[in-house]
């Protein structure tokens, strides 16, 4: 059985991913659609996500806000925000919260 730490610390490993690709992209600058992988904490998904810079910077705003394919999110330790037919925007809730908080890397 998984843990809620371990699921957190899956999805903020993926996030750290994406935050390596729009620093490479130069994502600020760009104005397009951007590939990024789904954030879930499944280690063997492989989905990628089309997200635009705004959209990639308002999920960005908060530490505890990750992006996931729809069908991806866990209800045990988030919960779903927003969406469209692209992606959902889901928050950590409870202890998840906090890992994703404490490892987020635009604190750091």
């Amino acid at each position: 059985m998984t843990t809620t730490d371990e699921l957190a610390r899956r999805q903020t490993v993926f996030r750290e991913v994406n935050e390596n690709i729009a620093s490479l992209t130069n994502l600020l600058s760009e104005t397009d659609c951007q590939l990024f992988i789904c954030e879930c904490s499944d280690t063997a998904c492989a989905e990628s996500l089309e997200v635009t810079a705004e959209e990639y910077e308002t999920v960005r705003a908060s530490g505890a806000r990750f992006l996931v394919k729809p069908g991806h999110q866990q209800a045990s330790v988030e919960r779903v925000v927003e969406g469209n037919g692209r992606f959902l925007v889901v928050e950590k809730i409870g202890q998840a919260a906090e890992i994703a908080q404490a490892d987020y890397p635009r604190h750091k």
